[in-house]
């Protein structure tokens, strides 16, 4: 059974899960960016430092091991 800390936890993650799949969307349908240029620290960058690197890198390797294209 979850405690409240990690059922906490796990809803922020899927937050800036979603958030970064739709950074993403909206970047390659913007430019020809490729998926291979969105890395943590451009992603930390655009959102101004507001989700920390780490957070943004998890859910970056969470959508690459679940094939979302990244």
């Amino acid at each position: 059974m979850e405690s409240y800390h990690e059922t906490v936890y796990n809803m922020i993650n899927q937050e800036v899960i979603e958030h970064i799949r739709q950074f993403i969307e909206n970047e390659v349908r913007s430019c020809s960016m490729d998926f291979g240029c969105i890395t943590p620290l451009y992603v930390y960058r655009c959102w101004g430092g507001t989700v920390a690197i780490d957070e943004i890198e998890n859910a970056l390797n969470y959508l690459k091991a679940n094939n979302y294209g990244y």
